[in-house]
């Protein structure tokens, strides 16, 4: 016979509420939960405020497409990206529709690791408002002191505060259009003022604490959230017999190190191929007219020796130093493009006009070791203009 399970909240990084196997509440610390659970199967009460529920319809036949579709089919609405969210299916679908329920990660993540950090194992977490006591034309309230807890189906339901408890049920109401239900129960408190005479209402035992109304749900627990990745099952390699560990790690190295040198030299190799193939591309982009490419590294390294000066000047960067200084202070012309050749630089230039291009020769004139040429044309109202720059002849 299976262990009873044992409910509980968490109320802070080292605080928990439970439920004693006596029915009554108890609070205290982490610990404490810990030392009185090895009879019990402890079952997390997620807070509802956290946990959206959203009854998909069914996005195929195939159970095993099912994890991968109903991401997107909620995709739109929902606020955040749906790689930060936890999806969790029901067990089966229901009219023809699949319960989910959506958290994100780094909640989950976080509730796992303050259980594990005390030594709690949960066999499931459940969404709060799922474990509210329910049956077909009723919605279920559950009261506390500044939050709510409400139930509005099989698998829908919210947690919101006390102040906006109100108008979101009114809109609960209006979206459930000729579903609404007859009756509303209600614990721990009096009835919400959106009670009509259409809506008959009902005052649940008041003096109930939250974990003992959850207890009294007959429906067993069909969502849980310890799926995929978060299933017990994922993490059933921690819980071998410490020799079957120890066999199984060793086999595990050995394959994950043959895997790790075949994955690695394939890399290499991939990396090796995609680094040529960049040279080349780089080379090409610096030489455009190049058309044999056997070693770009060393082809670019010729052509660098042949544009950099090797004593008297004269070379590519020694010319395109020279010519460019004067070029910065003529914001009004443009380099439109450049081209070098046997000691020769060649800009060509937009804008400007005569008068600025004949200071713009005075200067380059005024460069020592450089003869420069300036030519200008006007083609269709436009100044176009080529500058020649070489070495001057000693």
């Amino acid at each position: 016979m299976p262990a009873p399970l044992g409910l509980f909240r968490l109320l802070s990084p080292d605080q928990a509420e439970w439920l004693r196997p006596d029915g009554a509440v108890q609070r205290g610390s982490l610990a404490e939960l810990a030392a009185l659970t090895s009879t019990v199967r402890l079952l997390l009460v997620a807070p509802g405020e956290t946990i959206t529920l959203h009854p998909v319809p069914l996005p195929s036949r195939k159970r095993s497409t099912w994890a991968r579709a109903v991401p997107y089919a909620l995709e739109d609405v929902l606020a955040d990206d749906i790689e930060t969210l936890h999806f969790a299916l029901g067990a089966a679908p229901d009219q023809g529709r699949l319960p989910v329920a959506v958290v994100a990660h780094a909640e989950l993540r976080a509730w796992l690791e303050t259980c594990s950090a005390a030594g709690l194992s949960p066999i499931a977490i459940v969404p709060e408002p799922l474990l509210l006591p329910w049956q077909p034309g009723d919605w279920s309230v559950l009261l506390e002191e500044r939050r709510a807890v409400v139930r509005t189906g099989r698998w829908d339901g919210f947690a919101a505060d006390r102040d906006t408890l109100d108008f979101l049920l009114q809109q609960a109401l209006a979206e459930a259009g000729d579903a609404q239900p007859q009756r509303l129960r209600v614990w721990g408190g009096s009835l919400p003022e959106l009670v009509g005479a259409d809506l008959n209402g009902q005052i649940e035992a008041s003096s109930m604490e939250p974990l003992q109304v959850f207890a009294t749900m007959a429906q067993p627990v069909l969502l849980n959230l310890l799926q995929g990745s978060y299933s017990r099952q994922a993490h059933w390699g921690r819980r071998l017999r410490p020799w079957r560990a120890a066999a199984a790690l060793a086999g595990l190295w050995l394959l994950v190190q043959g895997v790790t040198q075949i994955y690695d030299y394939r890399r290499l190799r991939q990396e090796l191929v995609m680094l040529q193939t960049g040279m080349e591309q780089v080379y090409k982009e610096a030489v455009p007219g190049a058309t044999r490419i056997v070693n770009p590294k060393a082809q670019l390294e010729a052509r660098l020796r042949e544009l950099t000066p090797s004593g008297g000047g004269g070379g590519f960067l020694d010319l395109l130093y020279r010519g460019g200084q004067p070029l910065t202070g003529f914001t009004e012309l443009t380099v439109r493009g450049l081209s070098y050749r046997d000691g020769q630089l060649d800009l060509a230039l937009d804008g400007g006009s005569p008068a600025v291009l004949d200071r713009l020769r005075q200067q380059l004139d005024q460069q020592p070791g450089l003869r420069a040429e300036v030519r200008t044309t006007q083609r269709e109202g436009q100044v176009e203009s080529k500058v020649t720059l070489k070495k001057a002849t000693s």
